[in-house]
């Protein structure tokens, strides 16, 4: 019988490897426990399975906390992530047919139904929105040194070491880091989860709204619970402004608790000493946010368009990986004349220059060889510069240089 994608049959779940645990006691009662539960779903008994799976999920939670090896987590999650699939699987085949009348429930049947609700919310969680390794580090993004700087001092560190963060020093519940579309705030948000230790939680508009219609605010509570069970935790959010915009008296109701919802559990953060949970969101439109979302994501970083020293490093590090004639002067030309370019502005910069030596052997082409494609020259990059312009106009970085002087935090001196 074949339970779990990362498990080959419900027997060697049972007699496999102990789940690591910070207590072999622990790891004992744990091992019992998907025994039993793996035995009663193998006997037919629905009911009696779906309990001790949630139980096991519940506990295997509390658990991942006490593990802080990246690879243990990594296999612990995984567990979970099954039982939670066969939980729901188990769900699903014990519903009663649409046409039967209605039962009654006993109170226990009730709260079993519900604790299986919370952990299907709980598998959405671990697959959609959990990214098990964001690996990202500061020196795998070019340029942004201020930004980075600043999250280092705000974020990173008061993670890292919140027995000397304390008080006033503690570490924010909130971050928000905006700017010009195209210039890195994503890969910004994964290396402070990497340079914190912390479990990365990726979250779109869409996870919420679209697949998950009137269900938003239950997977917001979800959501919040499991950066708990397994924190240090970032919750990414990225284009938060679509999810948390201003507050209109025409809103939907369900985007209006939503909202809530994002508050209440914004607002709970660090009701314990121990929480070490961030929200961070990202944004190329910080001016159309709900103005009491912006009061909770307490450090603001802008993340501005590359200088020239991050373009001249992209733009040589996209064309090493392919046979070129640029010379480092011809490369530092090229991040001269890229002012105003973003970084993903550059990338199809990049990219446009690399179709010219295959555009230069037309119908050729098709029966042409690697060696006879000729290297990537600066002649190329002067037709690509008349092909790709800068996505961000001067308007928007005007708006975002005026938000950033009134709400964004400023490098210290």
């Amino acid at each position: 019988m074949f339970l779990f994608s990362f498990m080959k049959s419900s027997t060697e779940v049972a007699k496999g490897q102990p789940t690591p645990s910070p207590s072999e006691k622990e790891a004992k009662f744990l091992h019992a426990l998907a025994n039993r539960a793996i035995t009663a779903d193998e006997r037919g008994q629905v009911d009696t399975a779906i309990d001790l799976y949630v139980e096991l999920i519940e506990r295997m939670l509390v658990q991942v906390r006490g593990v802080h090896d990246p690879d243990e987590q990594l296999v612990l999650r995984r567990r979970i992530e099954g039982y939670v699939k066969r939980a729901e699987e188990l769900k699903v085949a014990a519903a009663p047919p649409s046409a039967a009348p209605p039962a009654v429930k006993s109170k226990a049947q009730t709260q079993s139904k519900a604790r299986t609700a919370n952990a299907a919310l709980a598998h959405v969680v671990l697959d959609e929105v959990l990214d098990a390794s964001p690996n990202v580090q500061w020196k795998d993004i070019a340029g942004l040194d201020d930004a980075k700087q600043m999250l280092q001092e705000a974020i990173v560190l008061p993670l890292l070491r919140p027995d000397l963060f304390t008080g006033l020093c503690a570490a924010p519940k909130g971050a928000l880091l905006f700017g010009p579309p195209g210039t890195g705030k994503t890969l910004l948000a994964k290396a402070v989860a990497t340079e914190s230790k912390a479990t990365f939680f990726s979250v779109t508009a869409s996870t919420l709204t679209s697949k998950w219609v009137g269900e938003g605010e239950k997977l917001v509570r979800a959501l919040f619970d499991m950066a708990r069970e397994l924190q240090p935790s970032v919750i990414f959010i990225d284009e938060i402004d679509s999810l948390l915009s201003t507050r209109s008296t025409g809103e939907h109701d369900a985007s209006r608790r939503l909202k809530n919802e994002f508050f209440t559990q914004l607002d709970g953060i660090g009701s314990s000493s121990e929480d070490r949970i961030l929200v961070l969101g990202a944004t190329n439109l910080p001016h159309e946010l709900d103005e009491a979302m912006v009061r909770r994501l307490e450090k603001r970083v802008y993340v501005p368009l590359p200088d020239i020293a991050a373009r001249t490093y992209l733009i040589g590090h996209l064309v090493s990986s392919h046979s070129h004639s640029l010379t480092q002067r011809d490369i530092a030309a090229i991040a001269s004349a890229t002012d105003k370019y973003s970084g993903s502005d550059i990338m199809n910069l990049c990219k446009e220059a690399a179709m010219g030596p295959l555009r230069s052997l037309g119908d050729r082409l098709k029966q042409a060889r690697a060696q006879d494609i000729r290297p990537i020259s600066k002649a190329d990059f002067t037709d690509a510069l008349a092909r790709v312009s800068p996505s961000v106009s001067a308007d928007t970085l005007r708006r975002l240089t005026e938000w950033n002087a009134r709400y964004g935090l400023q490098k210290a001196t």
